[in-house]
């Protein structure tokens, strides 16, 4: 398992921080952004990187290659649901 945070697309939830604390963590230092701290994180805490990722308002994280999403959220509703 390959992560990737792109911090443009970032607006420092705090999700990842939250849900997955030894892979990434929100700096207050940086505004909040996230901060990647491994990559590619051992078996115990991929189950927490794939829930963070799902939970990103932004899709700023990235998983393998899984798909970012253009627009994640649409006038407060899930874009599935838009």
């Amino acid at each position: 398992m390959k992560i990737k945070v792109h911090g443009a697309m970032s607006v420092a939830s705090g999700n990842y921080g939250f849900t997955a604390p030894r892979i990434c963590q929100n700096r207050p230092e940086n505004g909040g952004f996230a901060e990647l701290l491994q990559d590619e994180p051992g078996a115990e805490d991929q189950k927490a990187a794939l829930e963070a990722e799902y939970l990103c308002p932004s899709g700023a994280i990235q998983i393998d290659n899984h798909q970012i999403p253009v627009q994640k959220w649409r006038n407060g509703t899930p874009r599935s649901e838009a």
